[in-house]
Protein backbone atom coordinates (compact mmCIF):
# COMPACT_ATOMS: atom_id res chain seq x y z
CA UNK A 1 0.00 0.00 0.00
CA UNK A 2 3.13 2.31 -0.79
CA UNK A 3 1.57 5.88 -2.38
CA UNK A 4 3.25 7.03 -4.94
CA UNK A 5 3.48 11.49 -6.05
CA UNK A 6 2.47 10.85 -9.80
CA UNK A 7 2.07 14.93 -10.67
CA UNK A 8 3.92 17.08 -8.18
CA UNK A 9 3.07 20.49 -7.73
CA UNK A 10 5.71 23.13 -9.19
CA UNK A 11 6.31 26.55 -9.78
CA UNK A 12 2.89 27.40 -11.57
CA UNK A 13 1.90 24.31 -11.93
CA UNK A 14 -1.37 23.67 -9.69
CA UNK A 15 -2.54 20.02 -10.40
CA UNK A 16 -6.24 19.35 -9.19
CA UNK A 17 -9.40 16.69 -10.80
CA UNK A 18 -7.78 12.87 -11.38
CA UNK A 19 -8.65 10.46 -13.73
CA UNK A 20 -7.73 7.12 -14.31
CA UNK A 21 -8.07 4.21 -16.36
CA UNK A 22 -6.51 0.51 -16.34
CA UNK A 23 -5.53 -0.15 -20.24
CA UNK A 24 -4.60 -3.71 -20.36
CA UNK A 25 -2.03 -3.50 -17.56
CA UNK A 26 -1.05 0.38 -18.16
CA UNK A 27 -2.46 2.76 -15.95
CA UNK A 28 -3.06 6.20 -17.09
CA UNK A 29 -4.05 9.38 -15.05
CA UNK A 30 -5.06 12.58 -16.52
CA UNK A 31 -5.30 15.69 -14.46
CA UNK A 32 -5.95 19.82 -14.71
CA UNK A 33 -2.90 21.54 -14.82
CA UNK A 34 -3.70 25.10 -13.39
CA UNK A 35 -1.90 28.07 -13.09
CA UNK A 36 -4.36 29.63 -10.09
CA UNK A 37 -5.55 26.68 -8.26
CA UNK A 38 -9.16 27.50 -9.05
CA UNK A 39 -11.98 26.33 -11.36
CA UNK A 40 -10.82 28.79 -14.03
CA UNK A 41 -7.55 30.46 -15.43
CA UNK A 42 -4.97 29.07 -17.54
CA UNK A 43 -5.98 25.06 -17.32
CA UNK A 44 -4.12 22.23 -19.33
CA UNK A 45 -4.22 18.81 -19.53
CA UNK A 46 -1.72 16.36 -18.37
CA UNK A 47 -1.72 12.86 -18.91
CA UNK A 48 1.18 10.16 -16.76
CA UNK A 49 1.73 6.55 -17.21
CA UNK A 50 2.72 3.39 -15.50
CA UNK A 51 3.31 -0.02 -17.00
CA UNK A 52 4.42 -1.61 -13.88
CA UNK A 53 1.56 -1.11 -11.26
CA UNK A 54 1.87 2.53 -10.52
CA UNK A 55 5.38 1.79 -8.64
CA UNK A 56 6.98 4.67 -11.55
CA UNK A 57 5.20 6.69 -13.72
CA UNK A 58 6.39 8.68 -16.83
CA UNK A 59 7.49 12.63 -16.44
CA UNK A 60 4.04 14.62 -16.66
CA UNK A 61 3.15 15.90 -20.13
CA UNK A 62 0.98 18.25 -22.08
CA UNK A 63 -1.84 16.56 -24.02
CA UNK A 64 -4.74 19.79 -24.40
CA UNK A 65 -3.68 23.66 -24.19
CA UNK A 66 -6.07 26.23 -24.33
CA UNK A 67 -6.21 29.53 -26.26
CA UNK A 68 -5.10 32.74 -23.87
CA UNK A 69 -4.81 36.26 -24.25
CA UNK A 70 -2.83 36.67 -20.66
CA UNK A 71 -1.42 33.36 -18.72
CA UNK A 72 0.03 33.95 -15.20
CA UNK A 73 -0.78 32.92 -11.53
CA UNK A 74 -3.41 35.50 -11.06
CA UNK A 75 -6.68 33.83 -9.55
CA UNK A 76 -8.58 37.02 -10.56
CA UNK A 77 -7.49 36.12 -14.13
CA UNK A 78 -10.29 35.20 -16.64
CA UNK A 79 -8.35 36.67 -19.83
CA UNK A 80 -7.81 32.70 -20.85
CA UNK A 81 -10.23 30.09 -21.93
CA UNK A 82 -9.89 26.44 -20.00
CA UNK A 83 -10.31 23.12 -19.61
CA UNK A 84 -11.92 21.24 -16.87
CA UNK A 85 -12.66 17.46 -15.43
CA UNK A 86 -11.39 14.50 -17.15
CA UNK A 87 -13.53 11.60 -17.24
CA UNK A 88 -11.37 8.55 -18.82
CA UNK A 89 -13.02 5.26 -19.92
CA UNK A 90 -11.59 2.45 -21.78
CA UNK A 91 -13.53 1.18 -25.36
CA UNK A 92 -14.38 -2.17 -26.18
CA UNK A 93 -11.58 -2.05 -29.01
CA UNK A 94 -9.16 -1.02 -26.07
CA UNK A 95 -9.07 2.80 -26.99
CA UNK A 96 -8.70 5.28 -24.23
CA UNK A 97 -11.36 7.79 -24.40
CA UNK A 98 -11.18 11.16 -22.30
CA UNK A 99 -13.54 13.85 -22.43
CA UNK A 100 -13.55 16.89 -20.89
CA UNK A 101 -15.47 20.56 -20.58
CA UNK A 102 -13.94 23.35 -22.81
CA UNK A 103 -14.74 27.18 -21.59
CA UNK A 104 -14.02 30.31 -23.69
CA UNK A 105 -12.55 33.16 -21.47
CA UNK A 106 -14.34 33.22 -18.62
CA UNK A 107 -14.79 32.11 -15.21
CA UNK A 108 -17.05 28.43 -16.05
CA UNK A 109 -20.19 27.51 -13.76
CA UNK A 110 -18.28 30.18 -11.12
CA UNK A 111 -19.82 33.65 -12.75
CA UNK A 112 -22.75 31.88 -14.46
CA UNK A 113 -23.56 36.05 -15.49
CA UNK A 114 -21.04 35.38 -17.84
CA UNK A 115 -22.38 32.69 -20.03
CA UNK A 116 -24.58 33.75 -22.45
CA UNK A 117 -27.90 31.86 -22.07
CA UNK A 118 -29.63 33.21 -24.93
CA UNK A 119 -27.31 32.74 -27.83
CA UNK A 120 -27.70 29.83 -30.08
CA UNK A 121 -24.81 27.75 -30.19
CA UNK A 122 -25.28 25.26 -32.97
CA UNK A 123 -27.37 24.78 -36.05
CA UNK A 124 -28.57 22.10 -38.33
CA UNK A 125 -29.40 21.51 -41.82
CA UNK A 126 -28.27 19.11 -44.19
CA UNK A 127 -29.02 16.52 -41.64
CA UNK A 128 -25.97 18.08 -39.53
CA UNK A 129 -25.33 20.06 -36.77
CA UNK A 130 -22.94 22.99 -36.78
CA UNK A 131 -21.27 25.34 -34.64
CA UNK A 132 -22.28 29.16 -35.09
CA UNK A 133 -20.24 31.86 -34.49
CA UNK A 134 -20.94 35.93 -34.22
CA UNK A 135 -19.92 39.27 -35.41
CA UNK A 136 -19.96 42.33 -33.65
CA UNK A 137 -23.13 43.19 -35.31
CA UNK A 138 -24.47 39.93 -34.37
CA UNK A 139 -24.71 38.16 -37.61
CA UNK A 140 -24.04 34.85 -37.36
CA UNK A 141 -21.86 32.22 -39.41
CA UNK A 142 -21.92 28.68 -39.47
CA UNK A 143 -18.49 26.41 -39.04
CA UNK A 144 -18.59 23.17 -41.37
CA UNK A 145 -16.90 19.66 -40.06
CA UNK A 146 -13.50 20.60 -42.08
CA UNK A 147 -13.16 24.33 -40.30
CA UNK A 148 -14.64 26.56 -43.83
CA UNK A 149 -16.90 29.33 -42.55
CA UNK A 150 -19.84 29.97 -44.04
CA UNK A 151 -22.22 33.19 -43.73
CA UNK A 152 -25.94 33.19 -42.65
CA UNK A 153 -26.73 33.16 -45.92
CA UNK A 154 -24.86 29.46 -46.38
CA UNK A 155 -22.13 31.22 -48.96
CA UNK A 156 -18.84 30.89 -48.70
CA UNK A 157 -16.32 33.33 -46.81
CA UNK A 158 -12.84 33.74 -46.87
CA UNK A 159 -12.74 32.37 -42.95
CA UNK A 160 -11.54 29.54 -42.10
CA UNK A 161 -10.92 28.01 -38.15
CA UNK A 162 -8.23 25.27 -36.93
CA UNK A 163 -7.08 23.68 -34.07
CA UNK A 164 -9.00 25.18 -31.16
CA UNK A 165 -11.09 27.80 -32.38
CA UNK A 166 -8.17 29.75 -34.55
CA UNK A 167 -9.84 31.81 -37.10
CA UNK A 168 -8.08 33.03 -40.05
CA UNK A 169 -8.98 35.06 -43.23
CA UNK A 170 -7.37 33.82 -46.29
CA UNK A 171 -3.98 32.86 -44.93
CA UNK A 172 -3.91 35.66 -42.50
CA UNK A 173 -4.08 34.70 -38.62
CA UNK A 174 -7.16 37.16 -37.40
CA UNK A 175 -7.08 35.56 -33.57
CA UNK A 176 -9.00 32.91 -31.69
CA UNK A 177 -12.73 32.37 -31.73
CA UNK A 178 -12.98 31.91 -27.67
CA UNK A 179 -10.87 34.99 -27.02
CA UNK A 180 -12.33 38.71 -25.89
CA UNK A 181 -10.04 41.89 -26.48
CA UNK A 182 -6.98 43.09 -27.76
CA UNK A 183 -3.85 40.86 -28.01
CA UNK A 184 -2.25 40.36 -24.51
CA UNK A 185 1.16 40.82 -23.39
CA UNK A 186 3.33 37.74 -25.39
CA UNK A 187 5.45 35.16 -22.93
CA UNK A 188 8.21 33.89 -23.59
CA UNK A 189 7.01 30.76 -25.24
CA UNK A 190 4.43 32.30 -27.62
CA UNK A 191 1.58 30.87 -25.93
CA UNK A 192 -0.64 34.17 -25.67
CA UNK A 193 -3.22 35.39 -28.58
CA UNK A 194 -5.48 37.37 -29.57
CA UNK A 195 -9.76 37.59 -29.74
CA UNK A 196 -10.93 37.75 -33.12
CA UNK A 197 -13.69 39.52 -34.85
CA UNK A 198 -15.93 36.60 -35.12
CA UNK A 199 -16.88 34.57 -31.75
CA UNK A 200 -18.59 31.87 -30.32
CA UNK A 201 -21.07 31.67 -27.64
CA UNK A 202 -19.84 32.10 -23.95
CA UNK A 203 -20.85 28.70 -22.70
CA UNK A 204 -19.66 24.89 -21.42
CA UNK A 205 -18.62 22.84 -24.24
CA UNK A 206 -17.56 18.99 -24.21
CA UNK A 207 -14.27 17.95 -26.12
CA UNK A 208 -13.48 13.58 -26.85
CA UNK A 209 -9.56 12.98 -27.14
CA UNK A 210 -8.66 9.43 -28.02
CA UNK A 211 -5.39 7.27 -27.72
CA UNK A 212 -4.61 4.10 -29.30
CA UNK A 213 -1.88 3.34 -28.24
CA UNK A 214 -2.35 3.57 -24.07
CA UNK A 215 -1.98 6.88 -23.77
CA UNK A 216 1.23 7.56 -24.96
CA UNK A 217 -0.02 9.74 -27.96
CA UNK A 218 -3.76 12.11 -28.13
CA UNK A 219 -5.70 12.94 -31.23
CA UNK A 220 -6.81 16.03 -31.23
CA UNK A 221 -10.19 17.54 -29.48
CA UNK A 222 -13.10 16.97 -30.86
CA UNK A 223 -15.73 18.74 -30.15
CA UNK A 224 -19.11 16.35 -29.51
CA UNK A 225 -21.09 19.29 -28.16
CA UNK A 226 -23.73 19.03 -30.76
CA UNK A 227 -24.48 15.53 -30.95
CA UNK A 228 -25.17 15.28 -27.04
CA UNK A 229 -26.73 19.00 -26.42
CA UNK A 230 -30.42 19.76 -25.51
CA UNK A 231 -32.34 22.94 -25.72
CA UNK A 232 -33.35 22.52 -21.43
CA UNK A 233 -29.35 22.54 -20.43
CA UNK A 234 -28.75 26.37 -21.20
CA UNK A 235 -25.08 27.50 -20.99
CA UNK A 236 -23.60 24.70 -18.76
CA UNK A 237 -23.31 21.30 -19.44
CA UNK A 238 -20.49 19.70 -18.07
CA UNK A 239 -18.50 16.43 -17.66
CA UNK A 240 -18.39 14.91 -14.34
CA UNK A 241 -14.83 14.07 -13.69
CA UNK A 242 -13.52 10.71 -12.72
CA UNK A 243 -13.96 7.58 -14.52
CA UNK A 244 -16.49 6.44 -17.62
CA UNK A 245 -18.44 2.88 -17.14
CA UNK A 246 -18.34 0.15 -19.59
CA UNK A 247 -20.84 -2.49 -19.34
CA UNK A 248 -21.02 -5.73 -19.96
CA UNK A 249 -23.16 -5.09 -23.20
CA UNK A 250 -19.87 -2.97 -24.42
CA UNK A 251 -21.46 0.49 -24.13
CA UNK A 252 -19.72 3.51 -22.34
CA UNK A 253 -21.30 5.54 -20.43
CA UNK A 254 -20.01 9.39 -19.44
CA UNK A 255 -21.76 11.44 -16.37
CA UNK A 256 -22.74 15.02 -16.82
CA UNK A 257 -24.71 17.44 -15.21
CA UNK A 258 -25.92 20.92 -15.42
CA UNK A 259 -27.82 23.03 -13.09
CA UNK A 260 -30.99 21.19 -13.64
CA UNK A 261 -29.77 17.60 -12.87
CA UNK A 262 -27.42 14.62 -13.91
CA UNK A 263 -27.63 13.40 -17.39
CA UNK A 264 -26.18 10.33 -19.37
CA UNK A 265 -24.28 10.28 -22.27
CA UNK A 266 -23.19 7.16 -24.14
CA UNK A 267 -21.80 5.47 -26.90
CA UNK A 268 -22.20 1.85 -28.72
CA UNK A 269 -19.40 2.57 -31.18
CA UNK A 270 -16.14 3.40 -29.44
CA UNK A 271 -17.01 6.96 -29.76
CA UNK A 272 -17.99 7.23 -33.06
CA UNK A 273 -21.60 8.57 -32.06
CA UNK A 274 -22.66 9.66 -29.78
CA UNK A 275 -26.29 9.71 -27.58
CA UNK A 276 -27.76 10.70 -24.32
CA UNK A 277 -30.89 9.86 -22.19
CA UNK A 278 -33.90 11.99 -23.25
CA UNK A 279 -37.08 9.86 -21.80
CA UNK A 280 -36.40 11.90 -18.35
CA UNK A 281 -34.53 14.44 -19.74
CA UNK A 282 -32.51 14.69 -15.64
CA UNK A 283 -32.27 12.89 -13.26
CA UNK A 284 -32.52 13.75 -9.38
CA UNK A 285 -29.14 14.33 -8.65
CA UNK A 286 -27.43 17.07 -8.54
CA UNK A 287 -23.78 17.88 -9.45
CA UNK A 288 -20.64 15.17 -10.20
CA UNK A 289 -21.47 11.80 -10.14
CA UNK A 290 -20.07 8.41 -10.38
CA UNK A 291 -21.71 4.52 -11.86
CA UNK A 292 -21.08 0.96 -11.92
CA UNK A 293 -22.80 -1.86 -12.99
CA UNK A 294 -24.67 -4.63 -10.96
CA UNK A 295 -24.62 -8.56 -11.45
CA UNK A 296 -28.30 -8.07 -13.07
CA UNK A 297 -26.95 -5.42 -15.17
CA UNK A 298 -28.67 -2.71 -13.98
CA UNK A 299 -26.78 0.34 -13.72
CA UNK A 300 -26.26 2.59 -9.64
CA UNK A 301 -25.24 5.76 -9.43
CA UNK A 302 -23.96 8.09 -6.14
CA UNK A 303 -24.08 11.81 -6.56
CA UNK A 304 -21.56 14.55 -4.37
CA UNK A 305 -24.67 16.01 -1.40
CA UNK A 306 -23.73 16.08 1.94
CA UNK A 307 -24.33 13.21 4.57
CA UNK A 308 -26.51 10.24 2.60
CA UNK A 309 -25.22 9.84 -0.46
CA UNK A 310 -28.10 10.46 -2.89
CA UNK A 311 -28.88 7.49 -5.71
CA UNK A 312 -30.27 6.26 -9.05
CA UNK A 313 -30.46 3.43 -11.34
CA UNK A 314 -31.44 2.51 -14.64
CA UNK A 315 -32.84 -0.73 -15.64
CA UNK A 316 -32.53 0.05 -19.66
CA UNK A 317 -28.23 0.40 -19.97
CA UNK A 318 -28.35 4.43 -18.93
CA UNK A 319 -31.44 5.05 -21.20
CA UNK A 320 -33.65 5.71 -18.21
CA UNK A 321 -32.87 6.19 -14.48
CA UNK A 322 -35.35 6.45 -11.48
CA UNK A 323 -34.63 6.87 -7.46
CA UNK A 324 -31.94 4.16 -5.98
CA UNK A 325 -31.60 3.02 -2.75
CA UNK A 326 -28.98 5.15 -0.60
CA UNK A 327 -25.58 3.16 -0.05
CA UNK A 328 -25.08 3.19 4.14
CA UNK A 329 -21.67 5.37 4.16
CA UNK A 330 -21.44 9.35 4.59
CA UNK A 331 -19.22 11.30 2.76
CA UNK A 332 -19.34 15.45 2.94
CA UNK A 333 -19.98 17.28 -0.24
CA UNK A 334 -17.44 16.03 -3.00
CA UNK A 335 -16.91 13.95 -5.74
CA UNK A 336 -16.53 10.56 -5.52
CA UNK A 337 -15.43 7.78 -7.75
CA UNK A 338 -16.65 4.08 -8.00
CA UNK A 339 -15.35 0.42 -9.40
CA UNK A 340 -16.63 -2.98 -9.28
CA UNK A 341 -13.81 -5.67 -8.32
CA UNK A 342 -15.21 -9.39 -8.30
CA UNK A 343 -18.41 -9.69 -5.89
CA UNK A 344 -17.38 -6.02 -4.35
CA UNK A 345 -18.48 -2.56 -4.87
CA UNK A 346 -15.74 0.28 -4.26
CA UNK A 347 -16.69 3.54 -3.59
CA UNK A 348 -13.52 6.05 -3.10
CA UNK A 349 -14.44 9.47 -1.00
CA UNK A 350 -13.83 11.50 2.17
CA UNK A 351 -15.04 10.44 5.24
CA UNK A 352 -14.86 13.31 7.33
CA UNK A 353 -16.93 16.45 7.50
CA UNK A 354 -15.21 17.96 5.35
CA UNK A 355 -12.79 17.02 2.61
CA UNK A 356 -10.24 14.88 4.45
CA UNK A 357 -9.42 11.14 5.34
CA UNK A 358 -9.87 9.28 2.18
CA UNK A 359 -11.47 5.81 2.61
CA UNK A 360 -12.87 3.02 0.13
CA UNK A 361 -15.97 2.02 0.97
CA UNK A 362 -16.51 -2.08 0.77
CA UNK A 363 -20.05 -3.10 -0.73
CA UNK A 364 -20.62 -7.01 -0.94
CA UNK A 365 -23.26 -8.22 -3.68
CA UNK A 366 -25.20 -10.35 -2.26
CA UNK A 367 -27.45 -13.60 -3.77
CA UNK A 368 -30.12 -15.58 -2.83
CA UNK A 369 -30.33 -19.37 -2.59
CA UNK A 370 -30.71 -19.32 -6.34
CA UNK A 371 -28.06 -17.13 -7.17
CA UNK A 372 -30.02 -14.24 -8.11
CA UNK A 373 -28.34 -11.09 -6.88
CA UNK A 374 -30.63 -8.94 -4.13
CA UNK A 375 -28.20 -6.20 -2.90
CA UNK A 376 -25.22 -4.91 -1.71
CA UNK A 377 -24.32 -5.55 2.03
CA UNK A 378 -21.87 -2.71 3.06
CA UNK A 379 -19.30 -3.99 4.77
CA UNK A 380 -16.33 -1.66 5.77
CA UNK A 381 -14.12 0.86 4.81
CA UNK A 382 -10.56 0.76 3.99
CA UNK A 383 -8.62 3.61 4.83
CA UNK A 384 -6.63 5.54 1.60
CA UNK A 385 -5.36 8.32 4.07
CA UNK A 386 -5.19 10.45 6.90
CA UNK A 387 -5.84 14.34 6.72
CA UNK A 388 -6.31 16.46 3.03
CA UNK A 389 -8.40 14.32 0.44
CA UNK A 390 -10.93 15.63 -2.03
CA UNK A 391 -10.89 14.54 -5.88
CA UNK A 392 -10.17 10.98 -6.58
CA UNK A 393 -10.61 7.88 -9.11
CA UNK A 394 -10.66 4.76 -8.38
CA UNK A 395 -9.75 1.47 -10.80
CA UNK A 396 -10.10 -2.42 -10.90
CA UNK A 397 -6.14 -4.01 -11.13
CA UNK A 398 -7.05 -7.89 -10.30
CA UNK A 399 -9.42 -9.78 -8.91
CA UNK A 400 -8.25 -8.82 -5.66
CA UNK A 401 -6.33 -5.52 -5.93
CA UNK A 402 -7.73 -1.70 -6.56
CA UNK A 403 -5.82 1.63 -7.37
CA UNK A 404 -6.72 4.92 -6.54
CA UNK A 405 -5.67 8.19 -7.90
CA UNK A 406 -6.50 10.91 -5.32
CA UNK A 407 -5.86 14.53 -4.36
CA UNK A 408 -2.96 14.57 -1.33
CA UNK A 409 -3.56 18.29 -0.82
CA UNK A 410 -5.39 20.97 -2.06
CA UNK A 411 -4.45 22.58 -5.88
CA UNK A 412 -1.23 20.21 -5.22
CA UNK A 413 -0.20 17.30 -5.44
CA UNK A 414 -2.05 13.82 -6.91
CA UNK A 415 -1.14 10.61 -4.97
CA UNK A 416 -1.86 6.80 -6.38
CA UNK A 417 -2.35 3.61 -3.94
CA UNK A 418 -2.72 0.52 -4.72
CA UNK A 419 -4.75 -1.25 -2.30
CA UNK A 420 -5.52 -4.88 -1.36
CA UNK A 421 -8.92 -5.66 -0.75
Amino acid sequence: MSITTVFSRKLGDEYRIPALANADGTLVAVADNGKTGKDWGYIELTVSTSGDGGETWSEPRIIASPPARVINSDEANTKTAFFIDPCLGVAPNGDLILLVTFFPECKGCHDMKLLEKKKISYASFDGQSYPIIYDREGNFYYILSDGTVLNKTRAKTDFRVEGIGELYKGDEYIGNIYLNGAKGKADSENKTTHGAPLKAPKRSYIYMFTSSDKGESWTEPKDITPLILSEDDEAFLGIAPGSALTTSTGRMIFPLYSEKGTVCIYTDDNGKSWMRNRRIAYTGNKGEWTAFELPDNSIYAYGRDNGKVPATVSNDNGITWIKGEKPKFKAPKCQKSSAVVGDRVLVSHPSGKKRENGVLSVGQFIYDKHGRYKGIEWKNDIKINTGFFAYSCVVPMGSNTAGVLYEVEESGNIAFQKIRL
